[in-house]
């Protein structure tokens, strides 16, 4: 009854005495540690860590651009746009449009953009004829409108 009272205070053949558990825990974390630090730099997600920088970048002129809203009055959708001076009208109702949800094919056709401050001509062809400002209280909105040919 002796030898069977002192294998049950024993400790389990398969478990590790408590100093030889003890010394790998920082082993662990440090290759846990080191891991996690190579992935943060491998990662392109990140910002700041691209290991290498566009090459036509510092030779190629970028045009301005350009944050405007666009409203569908009618049913109050907005959506912001980013556009330069070459960005054409249809590019614009057709970015909107997706953005908007109004991609329905019985709905092709027949829309027209507007500035805010006169509905009364549609815009036509590119962005750079108009008064194009950078966003803020006086940047730029246009209206978004479905007006079908009856």
């Amino acid at each position: 009854q002796l030898v069977l009272a002192v294998r049950c205070l024993a400790p389990p053949r398969n478990h590790l005495p408590a100093t030889m558990a003890a010394a790998r825990r920082p082993t662990v974390a440090l290759a846990l540690a080191v891991c996690a630090a190579v992935a943060l730099l491998r990662a392109s997600a990140f910002a700041g860590l691209s290991a290498s920088a566009p090459a036509r970048g510092a030779r190629v002129a970028r045009s301005a651009t350009y944050e405007i809203m666009v409203t569908n009055p009618s049913v109050g959708a907005r959506c912001r746009l980013n556009i330069n001076e070459q960005t054409t009208v249809t590019e614009i109702i057709t970015k909107a449009r997706k953005e908007m949800d109004f991609e329905m094919a019985f709905l092709d056709g027949d829309w027209y953009l507007y500035e805010i401050e006169d509905e009364t001509k549609p815009l036509s062809g590119a962005m750079g004829q108009y008064n194009l400002r950078p966003w803020g209280p006086e940047g730029m909105e246009l209206h978004l409108l479905y007006q079908p040919k009856v």
